[in-house]
């Protein structure tokens, strides 16, 4: 990877990172369907102004991307909002990290991807990285949040739409597939969102900026930028970003929020990581 790949990816992954203390700054004004809403519509106003990419789809795959609009954001842009409600950005950013093992998991289970008993293995133990970054507490304390499962269910659904979508990116401009996917995430989002959203604006001093960051940053410069690195050295290189987006949420945690990750849950991301990274590699 060259320098200039290397700092596209450390940008994309730092956008990444910083965007779960976006959202938990967001929510000191909104709720997580406002927060859901506005991000994939200042995401939509930006990618549509940017890229202007013809869209020929033919109608089968229009459906598809529909589907996967639904598990790439409009699911786990609002279930992360919901999570940060009783967990830290920290953590959701720790749990975020946990997408290449659902991705692999998924892939062996449900599209039948020929892996070797190693590959198996490193899902296993990604699984229990999962569990250990569980432990907020530490390993005394084995209460659950739900706010986890929540933050969960939106790794999980990251994990169906990047299955979901790699035909499509290699048959299409990627450029593409993400104004499409945009577009209806949108229109989805505000039709299961709309009824339990505020619809509050986003003022100066609380959260405009946070949204803005969200928005432009996280849902449209970051896909953008991921894209155009996924096409200059391919997905194993390109999975840099993956792993490094829960040490930046870690570290902008802390810088302001003074967020504290125990022992416990570094081990967990650690194993987490490293399963991803060996199976990625096997």
């Amino acid at each position: 990877m060259s320098f200039k790949n290397f700092l596209l990816a450390l940008v994309t992954s730092s956008i990444w990172g910083s965007s779960f203390l976006m959202i938990k700054y967001s929510l000191e004004e909104l709720n997580p369907s406002d927060i859901a809403i506005y991000r994939i519509l200042i995401g939509a106003l930006f990618i549509n102004i940017f890229v202007r990419a013809r869209e020929d789809i033919v109608k089968t795959d229009n459906i598809k991307i529909f589907i996967i609009s639904f598990f790439w954001m409009a699911l786990p842009f609002y279930m992360f909002g919901i999570a940060e409600q009783t967990i830290t950005s920290s953590l959701a950013g720790l749990i975020n990290g946990s997408t290449p093992i659902f991705v692999a998991f998924i892939a062996v289970v449900f599209y039948k991807l020929k892996v070797t008993k190693l590959q198996v293995l490193y899902i296993f133990t990604g699984f229990i990285g999962v569990g250990l970054i569980s432990l907020s507490e530490g390993i005394n304390d084995l209460s659950f949040d739900i706010g986890f499962l929540y933050a969960l269910i939106a790794s999980v659904s990251y994990g169906i739409a990047v299955n979901m979508v790699e035909p499509l990116i290699k048959k299409y401009d990627s450029l593409i597939v993400i104004k499409m996917v945009i577009r209806y995430a949108l229109l989805i989002s505000l039709i299961m969102l709309g009824p339990s959203a505020s619809f509050k604006l986003p003022t100066v001093e609380v959260s405009l900026v946070p949204m803005l960051i969200l928005g432009i940053g996280g849902t449209g410069i970051a896909f953008l930028t991921y894209y155009k690195l996924l096409e200059s050295v391919g997905r194993i290189s390109s999975s840099f970003i993956v792993y490094m987006i829960p040490i930046f949420s870690i570290f902008f945690g802390f810088q302001f929020l003074n967020e504290i990750t125990n022992s416990i849950q570094f081990v967990g991301m650690g194993v987490i990581l490293s399963s991803a990274f060996l199976y990625s590699r096997t």
